[in-house]
């Protein structure tokens, strides 16, 4: 009776962890219920070139010019509004900034669900895991 009960917490225990890493991996932003993923890199590269697809550089303006994901527009974090993004508001949105430390494409994120986009991700990893990724940039 002992071990099943300890076996029943085990299992439990267990399912809770793995729950709450996939809890983790999505963060609930603007309306209840609007995710803002994180994509990598790789995912992000498949992304470009799709159509109604746009990717935000939520850079400095002199790290843009330096380095940035193919095709991304600068944008600053804290002037993404409805003038500076596309009017459909079902546009797949994708903002990162330079690396995970930098809060500004997850605030830019937050700023694009709060205005009614429903398909909203941004790149954690920013443009040093883009290039540490081995994926082409441009100056």
């Amino acid at each position: 009776m002992r071990s099943t009960v300890l076996l029943t917490t085990l299992v439990l225990t267990a399912g809770t962890c793995l729950a709450q890493a996939e809890v983790n991996k999505v963060l609930t932003v603007g309306k209840a219920g609007d995710p803002v993923q994180d994509l990598t890199p790789a995912q992000v590269q498949e992304l470009i070139g799709k159509p109604d697809v746009v990717v935000y550089d939520c850079n400095e303006d002199y790290m843009h010019d330096e380095a940035h994901v193919p095709g991304a527009i600068l944008i600053a974090y804290d002037e993404v509004s409805a003038k500076k993004l596309p009017t459909d508001p079902s546009t797949t949105l994708v903002f990162y900034c330079y690396s995970p430390e930098c809060p500004a494409s997850l605030m830019a994120a937050k700023s694009a669900v709060a205005l009614g986009f429903t398909k909203v991700y941004y790149m954690l990893a920013g443009i040093v895991g883009w290039q540490d990724a081995g994926l082409r940039t441009e100056p």
